[in-house]
């Protein structure tokens, strides 16, 4: 009797037991070494998710640029993305690589407050520094690049502190990114703080008195330090008011063993922003060889708050110019757990090379979740390739290229009369996804190559795709689609408009759960009837929108006075005064040019007024 309740004790603990396993983060970060092809960035989302990792923090702000395609850059500086990465955006191809093998993608602010990188023979100070002067941080000196080659933007300026917020709210409305991540939010040195703005906003909160000239005065410390803890309150509002599911952390710099190093050199503040819950997580940094030194340090730390939990000790695998060992990298790991921290990331992917199998085998032999995350937020994709003839369905004469694909060789066809192909897919759940194509750009390839998407409506949407640009190389997106649990298909490549000498590629194709999207309204099924019977149903799609979007006037026979789309703030961004439209006609209105944000879409008509919402990301 006692061994048999023994053992249902044990069967009933077992979930449990797995469960609290399956808390852990296991993050590594991408640096711009990641990025100089898809091919690349590709292996290593590869290598990562072989070893078990479950987070990866991209570089998304990188000396002074952004490394995605950012209207909100573009209008500051007139550029929209560094250009050493021009014609491609970094970001949507980590999250396409990323999700694509389940791992969760943060984008990683790297140089936070640092919009400026001038090594030795570069003259500028940046773009954004070229647009805005006044947004130079300096020191009673008059210095303002730093040690580094880094200029800093005033941390205490209300314009440069939304700019970086608009560049944040801007992927969580663009982009389905698993997290946001700022590092660098402090000053680069006790030093700085003694720029015009600055001192002029001291002088206004103490009666006219200056700065004190000691960086060191307590004082001036904790004012300084509070601007930034302000910064930081005000990010996580604004990101959480965009989206409340995404996480927010900080990379900030470590405890001491015994003072509070971050703050009294940085003036970084970070217990106020996790005991103020102002940051979701964190990956406090830390730079040791000595493992007595590392525990010492994470000691004083949990010692020092009081949601430690929340706080993962991460690390340098390349510590000053010590390397080292894995026996050694799964000994830090060890400590973390051994103080009851959850969780740690490395710095970086490049100096984990050579470690991945060892880590695999000694420490992270099974794949777990971030103890942020539900166990299924990273699950629900799936991929079918050229060469499973049950899922890719042919129609006429396909051959195989000499062209590498997602896995084996891509096909081709179009030489010998009309072709097609239908991916069908197993949809895991019902939610939005995005939809991917595997593209191998070649030269005699078609310039307009026809994909059919069908939501789970069997609504169709056709979108093209440049199968010869070399850019197009890789997964490429062919949009958001709301589609239901089950096998159907999704995608048919069809040759309707391909040229004359011209050929059809074909290789794999991708549904990823769009998780930005899952509070979106589902689009309406076909023929079903609304209230008032569809005749003061305004219809609009894609919603959420980023460029052309279509919408469908409702069903009335009144005449249309006017269309205007009106922002939350009452102003009318876009207008059409009595249009030639007929009810229920489609009309097309492009928001390429609006600012990201959620608007009412009106109609007036003879007999009343019909109303939707409409979201611009």
């Amino acid at each position: 009797m006692k061994k048999t309740f023994t053992l249902v004790f044990l069967l009933l603990l077992l979930p449990l037991l797995t469960e609290l396993k399956a808390q852990e983060l296991r993050g590594t970060w991408l640096a711009r070494t990641s990025f100089t092809s898809k091919a690349k960035l590709a292996s290593q989302m590869d290598s990562l998710a072989a070893a078990n990792f479950n987070v990866v923090y991209v570089n998304v702000w990188s000396r002074g640029y952004p490394l995605w395609q950012s209207e909100v850059f573009k209008k500051h500086t007139g550029v929209a993305i560094d250009p050493t990465y021009a014609g491609r955006d970094i970001l949507a191809e980590a999250i396409a690589e990323g999700h694509r093998v389940g791992l969760h993608v943060e984008a990683w602010f790297e140089y936070g407050f640092v919009a400026g990188y001038a090594p030795s023979g570069v003259t500028s100070k940046g773009p954004i520094f070229e647009a805005h002067p006044d947004w130079v941080a300096r020191t009673r000196a008059g210095i303002e690049k730093d040690g580094s080659n880094f200029y800093w933007m005033v941390q205490s300026h209300p314009e440069a502190q939304q700019f970086l917020i608009s560049l944040a709210t801007e992927i969580i409305r663009k982009y389905d990114v698993d997290g946001i991540e700022m590092d660098r939010i402090r000053y680069s040195s006790k030093e700085y703080g003694y720029d015009a703005y600055t001192t002029q906003l001291y002088k206004s909160e103490h009666n006219g008195a200056e700065p004190p000239q000691d960086p060191n005065d307590a004082g001036w410390m904790r004012w300084r330090a509070d601007k930034i803890n302000q910064f930081v309150a005000l990010l996580y509002d604004s990101v959480k008011s965009v989206n409340p599911k995404v996480n927010v952390s900080s990379a900030p710099s470590q405890m001491g063993t015994t003072t509070y190093t971050a703050y009294e050199n940085l003036l970084q503040d970070w217990k106020w922003w996790i005991t103020n819950n102002k940051v979701d997580n964190l990956q406090m940094q830390s730079y040791s060889s000595s493992l007595t030194t590392y525990r010492n340090w994470n000691t004083y730390t949990k010692n020092s708050v009081s949601n430690f939990e929340r706080i993962y000790p991460s690390f340098a695998v390349k510590p000053n110019t010590t390397t080292l060992t894995g026996p050694q990298i799964v000994e830090y790991l060890d400590v973390n757990t051994s103080l009851g921290f959850k969780g740690a990331a490395l710095w970086f992917y490049d100096d984990l090379v050579g470690n991945f199998h060892y880590l695999r085998k000694t420490r992270f032999a099974s794949p777990v979740h971030p103890p942020y995350a539900t166990a299924d937020w990273r699950e629900h994709r799936a991929i079918t390739t050229v060469d499973n003839l049950s899922d890719a369905v042919r129609t006429g004469t396909w051959a195989a290229s000499g062209f590498d694909g997602y896995k084996g060789k891509s096909i081709y066809g179009g030489s010998g009369g009309r072709v097609s192909l239908d991916y069908h897919l197993n949809v895991p759940a019902d939610a939005f996804y995005e939809v991917y194509v595997y593209t191998i750009p070649a030269s005699n390839r078609s310039a307009q190559a026809e994909y059919e998407v069908y939501d789970f409506r069997e609504m169709k949407t056709s979108v093209p795709v440049n199968q010869t640009l070399v850019q197009n190389s890789g997964w490429v997106k062919l949009g958001d689609y709301y589609l239901t649990q089950g096998r159907k298909r999704v995608i048919k490549l069809v040759d309707d408009n391909l040229e004359a000498g011209k050929f059809l590629s074909a290789d794999a194709v991708m549904i990823v759960r769009n998780r930005r999207l899952d509070d979106s309204p589902v689009p309406a099924p076909l023929g079903v009837k609304e209230e008032d019977g569809g005749k003061r149903l305004l219809r609009i799609y894609p919603n959420p929108a980023s460029k052309i979007l279509s919408l469908q006037l409702p069903g009335s026979t009144g005449l249309v006075y006017s269309i205007k789309v009106v922002s939350l703030q009452g102003v009318t961004v876009y207008q059409i005064n009595r249009p030639l439209f007929r009810a229920g006609q489609i009309v097309q209105i492009d928001v390429t040019g609006f600012p990201f944000g959620v608007y009412q879409v009106v109609v007036e008509q003879s007999d009343g007024l019909s109303t939707a919402k409409l979201v611009v990301q």
